[in-house]
């Protein structure tokens, strides 16, 4: 059952209240199989997010600060 594109579009004005589960990687194939959102606007949101890369924090980590203690001590 498809549902109707009017509801569609509410359901993704309030996505963001619903953290963008819609858009999901890992039930976005559901979410269009059951048209809550269509294959356009998952591509379409795809396109739209910003480039990342770069935008991280390095972290250095001694080996010897590593400890092989299983008492967790």
């Amino acid at each position: 059952m498809r549902v109707d594109s009017e509801r569609r579009d509410s359901t993704l004005r309030g996505m963001a209240t619903l953290g963008d589960k819609l858009l999901d990687k890992r039930i976005v194939e559901r979410n269009i199989a059951k048209g809550l959102v269509s294959k356009q606007q998952y591509e379409k949101s795809l396109a739209d997010l910003a480039d990342r890369e770069g935008a991280y924090d390095t972290v250095e980590v001694d080996p010897s600060d590593l400890s092989d203690d299983s008492t967790g001590e």
